[in-house]
C-alpha cells in the first residue's frame, strides 16, 4: 500500500512541472510597451485580481480606481515586507485605492509576495517580472506575457484569492510554477533539458542549488543583474527578468534562482510550451545579452554542435508529452493493481 501511495506522488509531482501548451496573445516588454497593461485594466468589467511586490506607480493604481469606481471587483495583494521598507509612496497608493473601493491586502506570511500577476474578467492573464514601479515601467529590462486562457486564469485569480484571504492550499496546476510549493521541481525541469540555454535572470545565487545545472549546458548564455556564481555571464544593472528558454520550452515569471525566491517567497511562474515564444525570447536574451557585452553565437558553431548537445526539435516536443502519458500510465496501471488486489481481499474475508 506505501508503494502504491508512493507511485501515485511520483506520478502527480511529474504532471504538476509538465509545460502547458499557451498561444500568448502579446509579449509587453521593458521600457518599451509596459504601459499597455494600463489598457488591459481599463477594458475589465467584472473583476480584476491583482499580486504585485512594490506598487508606487500611479496611472496604473488610478486605473484600478476606475475600474473599481465603475462596478468592477478588483483586489490587490501586497507585500507587507519589501527589501529596504514598504516605500512611503506605495503606502500611500495603497490608502488611495483603499478609499475608492479597491478591497487591498498587505500579506506578511512570506518573506515577499514578489509576484507580478494580472488577472482580468478570469479570461486574460498578465504575468512576468515588472513591478508596477516608475523604474519597473520606465528602465528595467523585464517581459509580461499576456494570455487569454480562462482556464489559467481562474487558476491564478484563485491563488490571489487565496493569498488575499490568507490561505495556502498546495497547488499542482500543470505548468503553473508557485513558490514555495513546486518552483523547485519546475526549474529544475527545464534546466535539465538538453540543448542550448538561454537566461535573462535579475539573480542566480548558489543557494539556488540550480548553479550546477547551468553549468552541464555545454552552451549557455545568461545576461544578469547579480550573481554570486562562478559562471559566465554578461551583467546588466537594469534586468528584472526572469526567462529561461532551452529548444521550444520557457520558463516566465517572477521566480529568481535564489533560495528565498523558490523556497520561502510567494512567487508565480508559467512552464510554456510555444516555439514561436521560445524563439522571440531566445532573441530578446540574446540582445540583452550583446548589449552588455556578451558574445553572440554564430550560426555556425549553434549548427555544428547540435547534433551533441540537444535533441531534435520533433524530439524536444515530444519529451514532455511522452513523459505526461507514461505518468498516466503508471498512474493506471498502479489503480488497476490496487483494484484487483481489494478484490481478493474482500473475496478473502468473505
Amino acid at each position: 500500500m506505501r508503494f502504491v501511495m508512493a507511485a501515485l506522488l511520483l506520478a502527480v509531482i511529474v504532471l504538476a512541472v509538465t509545460p502547458i501548451r499557451l498561444q500568448v496573445d502579446a509579449v509587453l516588454v521593458s521600457p518599451i510597451n509596459t504601459t499597455k497593461i494600463i489598457d488591459y485594466l481599463e477594458s475589465a468589467k467584472r473583476a480584476i485580481y491583482v499580486e504585485v511586490y512594490v506598487f508606487t506607480y500611479k496611472p496604473l493604481a488610478d486605473a484600478l480606481v476606475d475600474a473599481a469606481k465603475r462596478g468592477v471587483d478588483v483586489y490587490v495583494v501586497l507585500s507587507a515586507r519589501v527589501y529596504g521598507g514598504v516605500p512611503r509612496q506605495a503606502k500611500d497608493l495603497a490608502q488611495y485605492m483603499e478609499k475608492n473601493g479597491v478591497r487591498v491586502k498587505w500579506n506578511d506570511d512570506f518573506p515577499n509576495v514578489h509576484t507580478k500577476l494580472y488577472v482580468i474578467d478570469n479570461q486574460t492573464v498578465i504575468i512576468g517580472n515588472i513591478n508596477p514601479t516608475v523604474s519597473g515601467f520606465t528602465r528595467n529590462k523585464g517581459v509580461m506575457l499576456v494570455i487569454h486562457n480562462s482556464t489559467l486564469a481562474r487558476q491564478l485569480a484563485t491563488i490571489v484569492l487565496n493569498d488575499f484571504r490568507g490561505k495556502y492550499p498546495r497547488y499542482n496546476y500543470p505548468g503553473v510554477l508557485v513558490s514555495p510549493v513546486n518552483s523547485q521541481e519546475g526549474l529544475e525541469w527545464i534546466l535539465t533539458l538538453p540543448g542550448d540555454l538561454y537566461i535573462a535572470m535579475e539573480q542566480i545565487y548558489l543557494d539556488s542549488g540550480m548553479v550546477p545545472l547551468i553549468l552541464q549546458h555545454q552552451r549557455y548564455y545568461a545576461v544578469v543583474a547579480r550573481t554570486n556564481a562562478d559562471i559566465n555571464v554578461a551583467v546588466d544593472d537594469d534586468i528584472v527578468a526572469k526567462i529561461i528558454v532551452v529548444g521550444d520550452y520557457v520558463y516566465v515569471g517572477s521566480i529568481n534562482l535564489g533560495y528565498y525566491s523558490i523556497q520561502r517567497n510567494r512567487e508565480v511562474g508559467l512552464l510554456i510550451h510555444n516555439p514561436e515564444l521560445a524563439a522571440r525570447l531566445r532573441a530578446l536574451i540574446l540582445q540583452w545579452y550583446t548589449e552588455a557585452g556578451g558574445v553572440a553565437p554564430t550560426e555556425t558553431t549553434e549548427t555544428a554542435a547540435q547534433p551533441t548537445t540537444a535533441r531534435t526539435p520533433a524530439a524536444q516536443a515530444t519529451a514532455p508529452s511522452l513523459i505526461h502519458a507514461l505518468a498516466w500510465l503508471v498512474v493506471v496501471a498502479i489503480a488497476t493493481l490496487f483494484v484487483v488486489w481489494m478484490n481478493r481481499k474482500g473475496k478473502h474475508i468473505k
